[in-house]
């Protein structure tokens, strides 16, 4: 009898352990969860406020430079805000294979976001997107150039 009643007791103890186990499994799957969820709301707000400052920024330019002003007049105007710009050719690459002659555009920098793995920065830049002229065949930038857009762009810097 005394067999039985130790069975029986090593049974139910075996029992009551195996349920604790999965409820702490369930529980932390449950937290795991939990975390992804709030961590991707909290991520999402965080790019749409990223984004909002990115069209507040281009608003911002698009108002104070107007399509058909000279390269002479957009850099002049960020200068004299002491901004830093670079230049890069094409930003536009679909609008590069239309074009006859080539132009640099104006970069400037208004934020960096998280890079994936394989680069080693994502910066988000205003371009200053310019139209050079037709009898112009060389690369260097013209004070000439008419701007033609402003426009957000973001660009992955440091890729493998």
């Amino acid at each position: 009898m005394c067999e039985v009643l130790t069975v029986a007791r090593s049974r139910f103890t075996l029992k009551s352990v195996n349920m604790k186990y999965w409820r702490f499994v369930a529980g932390f799957l449950v937290l795991g969860a939990l975390w992804v969820v709030v961590r991707h709301v909290l991520e999402t707000r965080a790019q749409q406020k990223r984004e909002a400052t990115y069209q507040s920024a281009l608003r911002s330019y698009s108002e104070a430079l107007k399509p058909g002003m000279t390269r002479l007049e957009v850099e002049g105007y960020l200068r004299a805000k002491d901004l830093s710009f670079r230049q890069m050719c094409c930003v536009d690459r679909k609008d590069f294979s239309k074009r006859r002659y080539p132009v640099y555009d104006d970069l400037l920098k208004i934020g960096q976001e998280d890079a994936p793995w394989f680069c080693s920065e994502k910066n988000v830049y205003i371009a200053f997107q310019f139209t050079g002229r037709p009898e112009r065949q060389e690369w260097p930038p013209d004070s000439a150039d008419s701007l033609r857009a402003v426009t957000i762009y973001p660009w992955f810097e440091g890729c493998l």
